[in-house]
């Protein structure tokens, strides 16, 4: 009788354990879930120029757009065409101010190159760029995007064209650099850096990444 009792007791312990440590993963998971819902929310206050802790609801709430980031991992060739560099980093983007609000899917922008109909375009990108033997660390940034166009390729894809300043070690920054943006399925971005005008210093291919948040505000 008393081994049942203890026994007993030590199910109901084990069972006791297994919902606490069950309820812990749960709060982790909301928590990060939260986190994650919050750092692309103050992604969107930053780029429409708000500061997080608005002083009103309404202040907080970012303006109708598509608002995106992500990472930055793309191998890169050398002239040879050989892979020779790693690069690594993080980008952000945004589509606001369409012309017409009301009716705008910023999932699936609106392709024009009328600059009258084309929506505010902001996009940014930081990255670390280095020899694949680890050698000739240095790093670039993208800023001060100007949209050009926006062109759909299916229903999935679109590409955005426009220009850049692109930091360069030993140019310093580069201004009206053509920059071709692509989306693929929601999942990868590639950006193609027009060669050009930074001495094909990244290659004969796109800079890849991955399209990490995406959120889309429509009121």
């Amino acid at each position: 009788m008393f081994i049942t009792l203890k026994s007993t007791i030590r199910l109901v312990l084990l069972g006791l354990n297994v919902l606490l440590v069950l309820a812990i993963a749960t709060t982790v998971y909301n928590s990060q879930f939260l986190l994650n819902n919050n750092s692309i929310m103050v992604y969107a206050q930053q780029i429409m120029g708000m500061p997080p802790g608005g002083m009103g609801m309404e202040q907080q709430q970012p303006g109708p757009g598509q608002y995106a980031g992500g990472t930055i991992s793309s191998i890169q060739n050398d002239e040879n065409g050989t892979p020779a560099w790693i690069l690594s980093g993080l980008w952000k983007g945004a589509l606001t101010n369409t012309a017409d609000k009301s009716n705008q899917d910023f999932s699936t922008p609106t392709v024009s190159n009328n600059n009258d109909n084309l929506p505010t375009a902001t996009f940014e990108a930081e990255f670390d760029m280095v020899m694949l033997n680890g050698s000739a660390l240095h790093q670039h940034s993208i800023y001060n995007f100007t949209l050009v166009d926006i062109m759909k390729i299916d229903d999935e894809d679109y590409q955005v064209n426009g220009t850049a300043t692109v930091t360069m070690v030993e140019d310093g920054p580069v201004n009206n650099v053509p920059l071709s943006i692509k989306a693929m399925n929601n999942n990868v971005i590639s950006i193609l850096v027009d060669p050009t005008k930074v001495n094909n210093h990244f290659g004969n291919t796109p800079i890849f990444g991955l399209i990490q948040q995406d959120i889309v505000i429509k009121k």
